[in-house]
């Protein structure tokens, strides 16, 4: 294999060619060849010749405007030759007619991000971009530092376990096949005998067999051992990060508690395109362990590998027990535990995930424009996407499980529904498979009242099928509504409040007790708000110290009764 990774670029314009060749191999080309094509047709049997001969590609950049093919069918076919090569679609300044081009293809998985041309000056315009795609490649090819050792099978769940836990919680690592030359040298060096697998080796010289998440965290110096603070925050998703964040940066202090990785949800995204001020999109993992950095530096503390089984709410102390049995006294607590979508779970379909099947809708829906897409779920938040849809698609197939749509969505969206003519429902329906190549192109489905299988159309599934709040351990704590989401604000049912000022924004029906993100009832379930409610959040804990610090003694030692669980 060749020693330097290929970045291509390719352009019909040769001025604007030999531009982009040499200030790449000025800034890159110590690092990576740089190879010109003004052919795209050309540039394709290249890219399949340096495959054959099992050279690495980095990355391949394409001009849009090309007479042979355009620059995004020039990228997809190059993703169906190296799927792991970055893409990057060069556009004109000024080019109006680009944007929805951008946006779908990146949708799609056709192109990664894009760049513009002209971009002298090059350290200002292209070489900070190049290095971001270059970076993100490398993160995954060439892995550099490891801090941390495993030794395992490679098809084994608890190697993989270990794998995700310490790459979603940015801890460099490198992975070792067992009896492989580098694992029998990692086990006579640090004298260990590898019975159990697998084993970490650890940066200090020491070595665990067949460890716990927490037996990990806790050797790597992430769990403190003293559990005190004036804020615990449980959940280390975007909401419960930027509590921390705030929370740490106004001098309150703040332990976070994380059951496995930072991040939740949106910390497995690939890549978020539409968070404030990121335009070219930012992986989900990068924006949290961004997030993470911050609080840790602002003071937050976190544990690590702990659920929290239990929160007992006395007077102005809140009391949470953790699954290793170790009590946090702290007096507000904010709640960001998340929910998990349900999922189709039907195998044929894993494939497209992330590609053609999303498990929520996107704030911008300008990419389905023209396509066939199907909506599946009988709730508001189905018909709501629905309807959103069939402003751009060509065609929305709602698929629902339910005889009838008023079963699970309000009166004013099932008449906007059947008065919208893209719109098609299928009730008594049920998704059973799908097929297509790279992304999906059709979707088999079953009525009930039939044993026949049906093929429609679709290259965009949006599954809305509900999401499950992570909330079980506070059953009879707080009030929840019937599907365990928790009920904040103006939603709290008075009765059970003990205080005379009515529940603040984002406060429970238990005062001290606050709830953000996709946890709480009402949220939007998007990562911006997440981030928005956990700043808010923080507000309400200061209003709430102050009164805190001004109660008198009795008040602090007169419990609260817990208010009445509504699940």
């Amino acid at each position: 294999m060749a020693e330097r990774p290929v970045i291509m670029v390719v352009d019909d314009e040769p001025d604007a060619l030999a531009a982009m060749l040499d200030a790449l191999t000025r800034r890159f080309g110590g690092d990576y060849r740089v190879i010109p094509d003004l052919s795209a047709r050309a540039a394709l049997d290249a890219v399949a010749k340096i495959k054959e001969e099992n050279e690495e590609i980095a990355l391949v950049i394409a001009d849009q405007r090309m007479p042979e093919m355009t620059g995004r069918e020039f990228l997809g076919r190059v993703r169906s030759i190296v799927p792991m090569a970055k893409r990057a679609l060069l556009v004109e300044w000024g080019d109006h007619d680009a944007s929805p081009t951008i946006l779908q293809a990146c949708a799609l998985g056709e192109l990664d991000n894009y760049l513009y041309k002209p971009w002298a000056p090059a350290e200002v315009h292209l070489y900070p971009l190049i290095s971001e795609f270059l970076a993100e490649w490398t993160r995954v090819h060439r892995p550099g530092m490891e801090l941390i050792h495993i030794v395992g099978d490679d098809q084994s769940p608890r190697s993989n376990e270990i794998r995700e836990l310490l790459n979603r919680n940015g801890i460099p690592f490198g992975f070792h096949q067992a009896g492989s030359v580098p694992a029998d040298r990692l086990a006579q060096e640090r004298g260990v005998e590898l019975t159990a697998l697998p084993a970490v080796f650890l940066l200090d010289g020491s070595a665990l067999v067949n460890p716990t998440d927490a037996q990990i965290m806790d050797a790597i110096g992430e769990s403190p051992g003293e559990l005190s603070s004036e804020v615990a925050v449980v959940g280390a998703g975007p909401a419960g990060l930027t509590a921390a964040v705030y929370a740490g940066s106004e001098g309150l202090r703040t332990l976070v508690i994380e059951p496995h990785v930072i991040g939740g949800q949106a910390g497995a995204s690939s890549l978020i395109r539409n968070y404030l001020g990121f335009p070219r999109g930012i992986s989900g993992a990068e924006l949290t362990q961004r997030a993470y950095q911050q609080a840790w530096l602002f003071g937050a503390k976190f544990v690590f590998a702990r659920e929290v089984t239990g929160l007992h709410a006395g007077g102005a102390k809140k009391i949470l027990t953790l699954s290793d049995g170790r009590e946090l006294v702290t007096t507000a607590v904010v709640v960001a535990t998340g929910a998990k979508y349900r999922r189709l779970d039907i195998p044929t379909l894993e494939r497209f995930v992330g590609r053609s099947i999303f498990y929520t809708t996107f704030g911008e829906s300008r990419f389905v424009r023209g396509f066939d897409v199907a909506v599946a779920g009988g709730g508001n938040s189905a018909g709501q996407a629905a309807l959103h849809l069939a402003a751009f698609a060509r065609r929305v197939t709602l698929i629902v499980r339910a005889s009838s749509l008023e079963k699970g969505m309000s009166d004013y969206l099932v008449q906007q529904i059947r008065s919208t003519p893209k719109i098609e429902v299928r009730l008594e329906t049920e998704i059973v498979g799908g097929e297509g190549s790279d992304r999906l192109e059709s979707l088999a489905i079953q009525g009930k009242s039939r044993n026949v299988v049906e093929a429609i159309p679709a290259m965009l599934l949006f599954a809305l099928i509900g999401a499950e709040p992570h909330t079980d351990w506070l059953a009879g704590v707080v009030q929840r509504d019937a599907r365990g989401f928790i009920v904040t604000g103006h939603d709290v049912d008075l009765s059970a409040w003990p205080l005379q000022r009515k529940p603040m924004s984002f406060e429970t029906s238990v005062p001290g007790i606050f709830a953000v993100g996709d946890v709480r009832l009402g949220s939007m379930k998007r990562v911006a708000s997440a981030v928005g409610e956990g700043a808010g959040a923080v507000e309400n804990v200061h209003q709430y110290l102050n009164e805190a610090g001004q109660a008198t003694t009795e008040t602090e030692e007169r419990p609260l009764a817990p208010s009445i669980s509504a699940a």
